[in-house]
């Protein structure tokens, strides 16, 4: 055997070693987390819109298949307080969402509406959330009103009407009643004429 292969040193430089522990400890953290965050989950898949559709929304709620349109901005400037150039939509999707620029300041406001979803659902979650939870009628329909007990007074209105469709209004600042916005939001929504 050649001087040169038997003072080969027998074990892998510092510097690769770390490396190769630094490797494997990140293949073995990347394993954890996938398999940690996956679930099996019951029931069959369903292309989205192809499930059970309440048929009669259109006619009890005509409204509600407005979607984000189901109030001007002007009506929501209005009930918030703000000048109907101070409001801008910020998000449409499953979720609407806007932003106003009140006297009191920025007032955000979110309308969902869950075709398959409950309004004891909506009361579960509030409950998980910590939220004080009034039972109440709104345009005779059955809801919840949610205070979040934040110091700026969000609030948000919850209806069992063709699934649950539901109001937050969220000022950035205080000084206004949220919870009583968010139920004219609901009581204009639920309104039986289109």
């Amino acid at each position: 055997m050649s001087d040169s292969v038997r003072h080969l040193p027998s074990r892998v430089p510092a510097g690769r070693a770390r490396h190769r522990v630094l490797g494997g400890v990140a293949a073995v953290a990347a394993l954890a987390i996938l398999t940690g965050c996956s679930a099996t989950v019951d029931g069959n898949p369903v292309k989205a819109g192809a499930g059970p559709r309440n048929n009669e929304s259109a006619e009890t709620y005509p409204n509600l298949l407005k979607e984000c349109d189901v109030l001007t901005s002007d009506v929501l400037a209005e009930t918030v307080g703000a000048e109907p150039d101070a409001i801008q939509s910020t998000f449409v999707g499953a979720v609407c969402r806007w932003q106003a620029s009140s006297q009191t300041g920025l007032v955000d406001i979110t309308r969902f509406w869950f075709e398959t979803g409950s309004l004891d659902n909506e009361t579960r979650v509030a409950q998980e959330l910590n939220y004080q939870i009034e039972e109440r009628r709104v345009a005779g329909v059955a809801s919840i009103v949610m205070r979040t007990g934040d110091a700026n007074g969000g609030c948000g209105v919850a209806s069992d009407a063709a699934g649950v469709v539901g109001w937050w209004v969220n000022p950035q600042a205080p000084g206004v009643d949220a919870c009583e916005q968010a139920i004219a939001l609901m009581e204009l929504t639920l309104a039986t004429s289109s």
